[in-house]
């Protein structure tokens, strides 16, 4: 053999490593998309999902599932109206059902940490409270956060309630996820 042979040699097992790896890729890709169909999980792109199957799509600013009856579709659709039990502080309610609201868009001061500040917190929780606990809000969801909560815009008679706290000096809007909803942009 003399080194022309060889070079062809090392060329065509490079190609067929490629090939190889190519092919298991896609057979590992394929037998996946099989279990998770038989298991009714449909997957239509990357991303990672939480226990659920569901996940927060940043690009198109939405939460979504894909499983068959994920929590996602155990809360019903996303906007309804539900009655607020009370508000734990100025941006974390609760549903009479239990479910659990972080208003979007803004910040309040928080009750307890290394970063409380009580008397304001307090003032915003109250405030809160008295805006919307006991009523029956409009609620927009827009997707789950790290803690399970629901994030999600809330009003009452057309009266967006996190613009109301904003502008009573009682959150600031919460530029990291500003984007969720448009008036605080």
């Amino acid at each position: 053999m003399d080194i022309f042979d060889l070079k062809i040699i090392k060329i065509y097992n490079y190609f067929m490593k490629k090939i190889i790896i190519f092919n298991l890729s896609f057979i590992i890709i394929s037998y996946s998309s099989l279990f998770a169909q038989s298991n009714g999980i449909n997957i239509s792109h990357g991303g990672g999902l939480d226990s659920e199957g569901c996940h927060n799509d940043k690009k198109n600013n939405s939460y979504h599932c894909h499983t068959k009856n994920s929590q996602k579709d155990k809360l019903e659709s996303n906007n309804k109206y539900v009655i607020i039990e009370s508000c734990y502080d100025g941006d974390t309610c609760t549903t009479l059902e239990g479910e659990k609201i972080r208003l979007a868009c803004i910040d309040t001061p928080e009750l307890r940490g290394p970063k409380a500040q009580p008397n304001q917190a307090k003032a915003a929780r109250d405030y809160l409270n008295n805006l919307i606990a006991g009523k029956e809000v409009f609620i927009k969801r827009i997707n789950r956060d790290r803690y399970g909560r629901t994030v999600a815009e809330i009003s009452i008679n057309g009266k967006n309630i996190q613009q109301t706290m904003f502008k009573s000096g009682y959150a600031e809007i919460y530029s990291k996820y500003a984007y969720q909803c448009p008036w605080s942009r």
